[in-house]
């Protein structure tokens, strides 16, 4: 891909992020908006994500962050989770702040549809296809949608 958001990191992961419910993991800003488009079952919907939006990039816990694992948040991560978070944020009604930077929300896709094009952004960005795979199932068993747990996506402000 030839070009890539402006993202600002405003917070760092906190100590022990991945092992306790409390710890806080790293937040970025995007610094402009960005446009991209979602294939919904032979439709192509566009999208745009509002300068200043605020998200977490992947959530992976830390303890995958190094060897053997190497599941980073960063790198070749960044854009296709920026657009999940959004696509996510969408599916769970918007935070009060997307709300009121966009005024009404555009509909959001299934999370099906979601999980799906973070997958493959994740491939188009250059992640090798197992680690894509891996990161896909990680969504799709524990993002929203899942029976796992809560999205993390309604604390934002």
């Amino acid at each position: 891909m030839s070009h890539s958001p402006d993202i600002t990191p405003i917070r760092d992961a906190d100590v022990g992020f991945g092992f306790w419910p409390w710890s806080k993991g790293p937040l970025f800003r995007l610094e402009e908006p960005w446009e991209f488009m979602v294939d919904s079952g032979g439709t192509r919907e566009k999208f745009v994500i509002p300068h200043g939006y605020e998200f977490d990039k992947a959530s992976v816990p830390s303890i995958l962050w190094g060897f053997p694992f190497n599941y980073t948040p960063d790198g070749l991560c960044t854009v296709p989770a920026l657009e999940h978070d959004f696509l996510c944020d969408l599916h769970h009604g918007g935070s009060d702040w997307l709300k009121t930077r966009l005024g009404s929300l555009p509909a959001a896709p299934s999370t099906t549809v979601i999980h799906r094009h973070f997958y493959d952004r994740l491939l188009q960005w250059g992640v090798r296809p197992s680690k894509a795979r891996t990161m896909w199932e990680g969504v799709r068993k524990f993002g929203p949608g899942s029976w796992v747990r809560p999205s993390t996506w309604r604390k934002r402000a």
